[in-house]
């Protein structure tokens, strides 16, 4: 039997930004609804609601990203040195 080749992943990309960008964007605008006053124009929580979803979104996707880079650097350095022994 042939043995089967374990694919990684190195990264996220947009996809996993946007998830997380739409998945937030709801719970922002409606918190900021809740912290402003009553006489501020709707478009300024809506706005700023959005800019920090993207904001929170762009650094959930950093951090996943940074946590992948480090397993797949450390899963290069082992193959490296199991190569080294043969």
């Amino acid at each position: 039997m042939a043995s089967k080749r374990e694919k990684h992943r190195d990264s996220v990309g947009w996809v996993f930004f946007s998830v997380w960008f739409v998945l937030l964007t709801g719970p922002c605008i409606y918190g900021l609804f809740q912290v402003v006053t009553d006489d501020t124009n709707a478009l300024v929580p809506v706005g700023v609601g959005t800019v920090i979803a993207a904001v929170a979104a762009a650094l959930i996707a950093w951090t996943v990203n940074s946590v992948l880079q480090l397993r797949a650097k450390r899963r290069r350095i082992a193959a490296r040195k199991k190569a080294r022994k043969r």
